[in-house]
Formats: C-alpha cells, sequence, structure tokens
C-alpha cells in the first residue's frame, strides 16, 4: 500500500524584481546577438543574475572562463604534489570514498585518472550498515596493513580527526577531499581540500564532493603540464562530476553550472561504456538534471544503500562492456528492491506521525525502529519533509546504537539544529538541509526531546506552511513555444536555480479526467486537463501529477501555478501545462 499524499495548503509567493534592474538587463541584452526579452530578464533577476555581466557567464557557461582556479585551495600545492611523489617514488595510494552517488563519482574520478598516470590505486568504500559513513579506526589499519602510503578521500574526512591521527601513527598521508561543514578543530590530514573552510581562498562554497574532486584533477594537471609529461583531457571527466553533483542536491549555480552544463552534453554523447548500461536499464530519456535525479541517481545510490558501493564505482570505471550490462542490470535490480523496503518504511512512519494527538504543534519530527534499514531511511526523510513540512530525522536501530538520517525544510538549517544536540550524539555532520548521526539508543528519547526545544525556538507556526514562490504572472493566452524557448534557457534546473512558476487567474477547466489512479494502493492518480485562459481562446493541455484527489469540474474557475513545457509522446511534442498547484476560486 502507498501512502496517499496529506493535502497541505501553501502559500504563494510572488516575486517582485527591481524594475531598474529589468531594465539595465534588457537593454545590455538587445544590443547583444541575443536578446533579453521581458520574460527572461525577469527570471534572471529573480535568481541573481542582475548584471549583464552575470547574465553572459549565467546563460554561456564557459570551462575557460567560469572556473576559478584550483590553487585557491590554500593546500592545493601540498596534495599535488604528495601524489606525485607518491608516483614517482611508487608508493601505494588509497582512495577512500563515501558510499552515496557524490562519493562514487568522486572515487570514480580519482581512479581513472591516477591510472591515467601510470599509478594503480587502491579503493575502499565504507559499508553503510556495518560500518556507517566517513572513516573508521579499522579501514584505517587494514589500508596500512596493504601498504598504503596515501589515503586521498572522496566526500568525506572533514571531521575525523582520531581517524586521521591513526593513520598518521601508521605512517600513511590523508589527503581530504570534501565539502562538509568543518569543525572548530581542523583536521589533521596532510592536505585539506575544503572550500567550507574558514581560511580557504575559493570563496564558492556549494561544490560536491565530486566537485572538489575535479578540482584536485584540475591542480594535478596544473603540475603535469608544469613537468611536461602528458596531461589528461579533464574533459573526460566532466560527466562523472556531473552525476555526482546533481545527485548532492548541491546549489546549480557559478561552477556547479558550469561543470553540470558540459557534463550533461558528455552524458548524452555516452562514451563511457558503463553510463551507456546505466542509461540502457534506467529508460531513454532527454538527458537533464531531472533525469539524473530520478533514475541515473537512484540506481548509482542502490549498490551504497543496500549492499555494496564499488559495484558502481566498478560500472562508472570498467572498460568491458559485457560486464557493464551485467552492473547496470544489479543495481537496477537493487533499486527495484530500495523501492520496495522504501513504502513499507515509508508507510509505517506516516502512521507513527499522524497517530501523534499534538501533531499539529509539533515543530520536528524524530522517529525511531529496529524494523529499518539504514540504507534508506535518508529517502523516508526527505518524503516525510514533503508531506509534514518539518525538520525530520528518521534513526534505524541495531541492538544499543542506531544511525540516523535527517532532512529538513528550507527555514529551518538542520545542521545547526542538530549541533545543538550534539552532547547527546556520537556523531553528526552533514548541510543546511541534510545531515547524519549515530546516537546510543538509550539516548534517542531524549534526542527527540531537545530537538523539538531547539526547533520550537527556529520555527514559527508560518514556517510550517510551504511557499510556492511565484515567478510571474502570465495569462494562459500568452504562453506558446517561444515561452519555452526562453525558458529553457534558464536549464540545468536544480537547488539555487529552480524551475520557472507562473501564476494564472481565472482559468477554466474546458475538460478534465483522471489517469494512472490506484485507489487500492493509495494512488489518487493524475490530473489530465484542458484549460483555457480567462481572455478565452484555444485551450491548453494540463497535467497535475498526483492531484487526482482534487474534485474538479468542467466550467470550474481555478487559479493555477504552472511551469511550460514540450511532452514528447510517440515522437510528436506538443506544449504542456505542468500544474505544481492550483485554488479553486
Amino acid at each position: 500500500m502507498t501512502t496517499s499524499p496529506r493535502l497541505m495548503a501553501r502559500r504563494w509567493v510572488m516575486r517582485t524584481p527591481d524594475p531598474a534592474l529589468l531594465a539595465a538587463l534588457r537593454t545590455e541584452g538587445q544590443s547583444g546577438p541575443a536578446a533579453i526579452t521581458p520574460l527572461l530578464a525577469r527570471l534572471l533577476v529573480n535568481r541573481g543574475i542582475d548584471t549583464p555581466e552575470k547574465a553572459a557567464a549565467f546563460l554561456m557557461p564557459s570551462l575557460r572562463t567560469g572556473l576559478r582556479s584550483p590553487l585557491l585551495f590554500p593546500d592545493m600545492h601540498k596534495a599535488t604534489e604528495r601524489i606525485l611523489r607518491a608516483r614517482a617514488q611508487g608508493e601505494p595510494v588509497y582512495i577512500y570514498g563515501d558510499y552515496d552517488v557524490d562519493g562514487v563519482t568522486g572515487s570514480s574520478q580519482l581512479l581513472l585518472f591516477l591510472r591515467e598516470l601510470g599509478m594503480d590505486p587502491g579503493l575502499y568504500i565504507p559499508h553503510r550498515t556495518r560500518e556507517g559513513y566517513g572513516l573508521n579506526e579499522q579501514a584505517m589499519r587494514i589500508i596500512a596493513e596493504r601498504g598504503a602510503k596515501v589515503i586521498i578521500t572522496a566526500d568525506c574526512g572533514a571531521t575525523a580527526h582520531r581517524e586521521i591521527t591513526l593513520a598518521q601513527s601508521l605512517g600513511v598521508d590523508v589527503i581530504i577531499c570534501d565539502h562538509h561543514h568543518v569543525p572548530e578543530q581542523r583536521p589533521p590530514a596532510y592536505a585539506v581540500l575544503n572550500p567550507m573552510e574558514k581560511d580557504c581562498a575559493f570563496s564558492f562554497t556549494g561544490l560536491s564532493g565530486a566537485g572538489v574532486v575535479f578540482y584536485l584533477l584540475m591542480g594535478l594537471r596544473m603540475r603535469l603540464r608544469e613537468q611536461g609529461g602528458p596531461i589528461p583531457d579533464l574533459r573526460r571527466y566532466l560527466d562523472l562530476v556531473t552525476l555526482g553533483t546533481v545527485a548532492d542536491l548541491v546549489p546549480l549555480v557559478e561552477e556547479n553550472r558550469v561543470l553540470v552544463t558540459h557534463g550533461l552534453k558528455e552524458i548524452d554523447r555516452s562514451l563511457r561504456i558503463g553510463l551507456r548500461a546505466l542509461k540502457d536499464v534506467s529508460g531513454k530519456a532527454e538527458v537533464s538534471s531531472s533525469y539524473i535525479g530520478f533514475r541515473l541517481g537512484p540506481r548509482l545510490n542502490a549498490g551504497g544503500r543496500l549492499a555494496e558501493a564499488q559495484k558502481a564505482v566498478e560500472l562508472l570505471t570498467t572498460t568491458d562492456e559485457a560486464r557493464a550490462n551485467e552492473l547496470a542490470a544489479d543495481l537496477d535490480g537493487e533499486n527495484r528492491e530500495r523501492q520496495g523496503i522504501e513504502e513499507k518504511i515509508l508507510n509505517q512512519a506516516v502512521a507513527m506521525v499522524e497517530a501523534w494527538p499534538d501533531l499539529a504543534d509539533r515543530r520536528s519530527i524524530v522517529l525511531a525502529s529496529e524494523e529499518w534499514h539504514a540504507g534508506v531511511i535518508g529517502i523516508v526523510a526527505s518524503r516525510l519533509v514533503e508531506r509534514f513540512y518539518r525538520p525530520t530525522f528518521m534513526i534505524a536501530i541495531d541492538g544499543l546504537k542506531g544511525k540516523g538520517s535527517g532532512r529538513s525544510p528550507k527555514p529551518f538549517h538542520l545542521y545547526d539544529g542538530i549541533k545543538e544536540c550534539a552532547d547527546l550524539l556520537d556523531g553528526y555532520g552533514g548541510h543546511r538541509q541534510a545531515a547524519g548521526l549515530s546516537i546510543q539508543t538509550e539516548r534517542i528519547p531524549a534526542l527527540a526531546e531537545r530537538f523539538e526545544t531547539v526547533a520550537r525556538a527556529r520555527l514559527s507556526g508560518d514556517d510550517l506552511v510551504p511557499e510556492m514562490t511565484v515567478d510571474d504572472e502570465l495569462d494562459l493566452a500568452l504562453v506558446d513555444a517561444r515561452t519555452i524557448d526562453q525558458v529553457r534557457q534558464l536549464e540545468p534546473y536544480g537547488q539555487g536555480n529552480p524551475e520557472p512558476i507562473f501564476m494564472a487567474r481565472g482559468v477554466q477547466v474546458a475538460a478534465v479526467r483522471v489517469v494512472g489512479a490506484k485507489p487500492l494502493m493509495g494512488n489518487p492518480g493524475h490530473l489530465k486537463m484542458a484549460l483555457r485562459s480567462s481572455r478565452g481562446g484555444r485551450p491548453l493541455d494540463a497535467i497535475g501529477f498526483g492531484m487526482g484527489h482534487l474534485p474538479l469540474a468542467i466550467g470550474a474557475r481555478v487559479d493555477v501555478l504552472y511551469t511550460p513545457e514540450m511532452n514528447v509522446w510517440n515522437g510528436q511534442a506538443s506544449l504542456q501545462l505542468r500544474l505544481r498547484d492550483l485554488r479553486s476560486e
């Protein structure tokens, strides 16, 4: 049974850009090769793109001019020097990556690049349920026993003081590539590459772990050029950094926009055997950030959630087509298994929350169970936030210990919030809207109480009402293929650059039917409609995903929020409105 969505009122917030900024942007655009229309100017200014220079960089992302220097990382010279010294002296190097897509793609970049340099690096990715996130002491000992002299991390290590100290005592230098928050005490590594560090001159803090690794490769390439040796082509790594960047939900602005824009083209070309096999099992579709987020990313993540993440690394680095097809099929099967487990846990979690008599007054959700799989609780936490719009932690209990994964709505900074509970935890880490923790089982009730106190101090009642940010009011009579062309100039969409949303008032329902409903499974289906402008004219096709439960009749008048798009079916493209929300008059 799939739990049906709760109806939740949303607050519609119209953006109000400065008219002077709009005028300046349009004037500049009209003199260039491509005119910036009033609509495009508004969309740009709404996203902080408020000067001609910013607009040019945003609309035409350039690998040559759009990436900061890797030397802005204070330890870049030390990191590249140590790696190339290991190469020259034949010292064994190990890569230690996280088990999510960001860590997997960062590890894959390092493996492939070091192999291009004639090195044979080892790989260690911890098991999610047995070892948990980040470096651990047993792993440090195992890697040292295997003879490693250098460890390079991918998407982890920022808080691993004890483990790095142990590695040093065992004669292993650790180079950290991470993007998570750094504690007050800097990790005692040989070199630290992390844009979140206080003294880091690399001013863009939104890189993914895979993005930090890519900058290490840029630094190595600069050193190799100075030495006059062969220089690997970094364009071949853009598909990997794009997968990690999109899947980790970091802001798709500045460097990330440049990398992802060009990386999507590399993914579309499908030159990597493993990626081609992954696309085959994921279903053919236009390559976009959504395609990564909903198709490729979950399958790459499936191995690390339920089994071994090394499988995903092998897929992305293999040159054997038969092996790639086998690995892709395995990950596809594990993803389907993950979906079943996720649905079961979600149903249990929703029932637990809705049984609370004081739910309306609660500011947070902390749930725990011995029945839950630690590999999928983060996804379930995200779905609970979508449903209840409260900061949420899901904790999988294993005997005396629990591992938790949290997600949060925009108004609440999850990392800062959980930091106020640090004395109750064995460990924690994360970002504004996602975090993880480990805890003694007996302390979970105290955590729930403390976290509720923290959330209550930081969240008002209004904060519990989700907002839908609207770019502009645009009557349906004005929507055509040119509108979509302007909107698509903002792609790729993601955090920090959301899909444009428009509002239309007094729209008439010209036709309506429910499709895809599965009542016995709690699935309300989708609204398939034809909507006519309040000005009249021909109706436009519209689809409201998950809105099949809404009672609408032909002739009804509604206000709608929508995103215009081209719907491709059987090779035919037609204009369609994807509904984001609606209100009856």
